[in-house]
């Protein structure tokens, strides 16, 4: 039985036998659907479908589609099959009665002077920053970082966005021209993270081996510099954005999306270009540095789970943590994030619509028999950096099949 619900789990698959199996029959709403020849079509990737072939997965689609694509899944017919469809979780449908209340109240429109406020602030920012970038090189790093790392948070936010043509022109500018995201990568890697938040082999936020290890690992993948971990951590973390540049890059490169490319990304290369080289690099090493220190919080000092968690409700609340920030600006820093539990089970629900709807979640844990967690900054940090030197001093796990080092990995 699993240790987060009574219902029965399925010990899930590598992600080398999920890639050679490549099936996709997914349970939704009762029904079974044989997505397996969409999967090449998929707009987050195949890979996603692939991982709940066999499961409900009536929540996770729900909370992550548009209306289009909830009425294409209509319009298809159910797989006639005598085996019975996974059950909808009860506190999957709950959390889909929530959502439904929520969307009849107004908490997933988009209020203009909202967007235009976050917008007009991040470009102010990287304006000032690259006219004083050769007189004041400091500040421009300061500005033009925390400008490229709100960027992040407001190009994450809409991303998610559904049925919005607003964010689907901004994302352009925020996500491309300032950071040189590619909004196809970031999809594809970050939903499938939103589904199955923390399950070791199936969440790619998490997997950051050979450099961190967020539990013991196989000695087949183990390295030596995993002593010192909770010390190197923070310099670690200034390369995140220079990583997701050259996967952004690479994606567009590979998936030969050549208007995302050339018209997207490189306009942030050649405004970096115009930039002195101490305040590009640093501008992007400090960006990269101020988000991380933030998504790592969150999740990564949370349960790892090894087993699938069935439910999509319940494993949001078991691997998500709110950060309480103590100040404005560490509320504006923090950019929607520390609300990452109400992000989690409404990813399309506006950044700024989070804090009004704190109390409605602390309500619905209650009913539900869920756990609503939040701690202080101050806390959370220690907890994170006390994960970090836990798992530096763990002892390897002695293990002898070559599938079981994927599920230790």
């Amino acid at each position: 039985q699993s240790t987060h619900s009574e219902w029965p789990h399925v010990t899930f698959l590598s992600p080398t036998s999920l890639s050679f199996l490549a099936m996709a029959r997914v349970s939704i709403n009762g029904e079974w659907h044989d997505l397996t020849k969409w999967t090449q079509y998929h707009p987050g990737g195949a890979r996603i479908l692939e991982i709940f072939d066999g499961f409900d997965a009536t929540e996770a689609f729900y909370s992550l589609h548009s209306k289009e694509a909830v009425q294409m899944l209509q319009k298809r017919r159910p797989l006639e099959t005598k085996e019975p469809a996974k059950p909808v979780h009860p506190a999957d449908q709950a959390l889909r009665e929530f959502s439904q209340q929520l969307e009849k109240d107004g908490y997933f429109k988009r209020e203009f002077l909202q967007e235009f406020r976050l917008v007009g602030l991040i470009f102010l920012m990287a304006g000032l920053g690259t006219y004083w970038s050769y007189t004041y090189p400091l500040l421009s790093i300061v500005l033009i970082g925390v400008a490229m790392q709100q960027a992040g948070w407001l190009g994450h936010d809409m991303t998610h966005a559904r049925n919005s043509p607003y964010c689907d022109f901004m994302l352009r500018f925020v996500s491309g021209w300032i950071n040189g995201f590619d909004r196809n990568w970031w999809s594809y890697k970050h939903n499938t993270h939103h589904v199955v938040t923390n399950h070791v082999t199936l969440d790619p936020d998490i997997h950051n081996q050979p450099f961190l290890f967020l539990w013991a690992p196989s000695k087949a993948i183990d390295n030596h510099l995993r002593r010192y971990q909770h010390l190197y951590y923070l310099p670690l973390y200034t390369a995140l954005y220079v990583s997701w540049r050259q996967q952004s890059l690479m994606w567009a490169w590979s998936h030969r999306d050549y208007v995302s490319l050339f018209v997207n990304i490189m306009p942030s290369y050649i405004w970096l270009a115009t930039l002195p080289l101490a305040v590009s690099i640093g501008s992007v090493l400090l960006g990269g540095l101020l988000v991380a220190i933030v998504v790592t919080m969150s999740h990564e000092s949370e349960e790892m789970l090894f087993e699938r968690e069935p439910s999509y409700c319940v494993n949001q609340f078991v691997c998500t943590r709110n950060i309480v920030c103590p100040d404005f600006i560490t509320e504006y820093l923090f950019g929607g994030m520390q609300y990452q539990l109400e992000h989690h089970l409404f990813p399309t629900l506006p950044r700024y619509k989070h804090p009004r709807i704190v109390p409605l979640v602390k309500e619905f844990a209650k009913k539900n028999g869920l756990t609503y967690k939040a701690d202080g900054l101050v806390t959370m940090w220690r907890a994170h950096y006390d994960s970090l030197r836990k798992n530096a001093q763990a002892p390897t796990r002695n293990i002898e099949h070559p599938d079981d080092v994927l599920r230790a990995y």
